[in-house]
């Protein structure tokens, strides 16, 4: 299990862990103690998950692939810049 150290300092098998640090790999039972034990100050990180891979066929194409002939859609990020008309 993982910790996240929201406030003060947590000394953990001879490291310090300030604000805003993780502690990886913690023991289930010694993290339920810590957690227990510091009044809101350290929270138990959600589970890691394992990435997916589907299978890679390359006769698949993505929608957005320009050379699947689709255009770039716009999501209401920046503006499209050309990059020889920004130097002077």
């Amino acid at each position: 299990m993982d910790l996240h150290i929201k406030q003060f300092t947590v000394r953990y098998q001879g490291k310090d862990y300030g604000p805003g640090s993780v502690i990886y790999d913690v023991e289930q039972a010694v993290a339920e103690n810590l957690i227990a034990g510091s009044n809101g100050t350290i929270a138990a990180l959600p589970g890691k998950e394992e990435a997916v891979s589907g299978p890679k066929d390359k006769k698949t194409k993505s929608a957005a692939d320009p050379a699947n002939g689709a255009k770039a859609v716009d999501l209401g990020g920046l503006p499209a810049v050309d990059p020889t008309k920004t130097v002077k």
